[in-house]
């Protein structure tokens, strides 16, 4: 059902591949104006296809409006100034989804201290700052919902990347807390299972954050892209503060017939 997300003006960071991707195109055809924002304006490395005028270009063949901008989330001025932008454009914002995120490689034990100190730095003070950075705009209009993205390694707890997850998590709730009375939303989501993107086929070492590179068959995004949906849908007196994976998403907003077809691509 095309249209849930008529004129929406949304946010997603890190939308140059991946999940950010997936769900870029899908809010452009559900009919958001999409603002692409990540690091990524040409490819580096073939291992890690895609950039923001990709993803553009993508939604502009469906049909879609969407604009590139430049944003590195581990720098406040980048975002403050990709705010600034997309206010300048549209004047308003309606959802914002703090997708980017790095994973380094090594366990708690073995992670070099920087790279310990730049996740944190790009999962948890960077969705931060996003947030910090349209809550004004979102405040002035009485509306607005933002996503933040979790993972399932914030309910294993056993890595540095699910220490960032869990502190993303624990944000949600506080930050949903504080805005409910501004009639803004704010919920996290994670994918209950691997979805095929360049960043999973990456090349990662047995045992180490996120296991060993798979190389079979994985779900397509479906489910993932319908719950960011639905999540972007939702108002302060239908959910606020609530942390789900795609298949609870799907089970508590979708309809009966929305929920069987999905089940048959939900990983078991």
């Amino acid at each position: 059902m095309a249209g849930r997300l008529d004129g929406k003006i949304a946010i997603i960071t890190g939308a140059s591949r991946g999940l950010g991707q997936y769900c870029a195109v899908q809010y452009a055809k559900e009919g958001a104006k999409v603002v692409v924002a990540a690091r990524t304006e040409q490819e580096r490395d073939p291992r890690l296809p895609g950039t923001i005028h990709d993803t553009v270009r993508m939604i502009e063949e469906e049909g879609g409006e969407a604009v590139a901008v430049a944003c590195n989330v581990g720098d406040v001025e980048s975002i403050e100034a990709m705010v600034d932008t997309v206010l300048s454009k549209y004047s308003r914002i309606d959802i914002l989804m703090t997708n980017a995120a790095v994973q380094p490689p090594g366990f708690i034990n073995t992670i070099q201290p920087r790279h310990w100190e730049l996740e944190f730095k790009i999962n948890v003070h960077g969705p931060f700052h996003c947030c910090r950075a349209v809550l004004p705009a979102m405040v002035e209009q009485k509306s607005g919902n933002i996503i933040n993205i979790s993972s399932v390694a914030a309910d294993r707890g056993q890595s540095h990347y699910g220490a960032t997850k869990l502190a993303i998590e624990a944000m949600t709730r506080g930050l949903a807390n504080d805005m409910k009375d501004d009639g803004i939303v704010v919920n996290a989501l994670k994918p209950v299972g691997g979805i095929d993107t360049p960043g999973i086929r990456f090349g990662r070492a047995p045992g180490q954050v996120g296991g060993a590179t798979p190389l079979g068959k994985m779900p397509p995004p479906d489910s993932y892209v319908e719950a960011a949906t639905l999540l972007a849908m939702q108002t302060v007196d239908t959910c606020t503060g609530g942390i789900f994976n795609d298949v609870e998403a799907v089970e508590r907003f979708a309809d009966a017939e929305t929920v069987a077809r999905l089940a048959a691509v939900q990983p078991v």
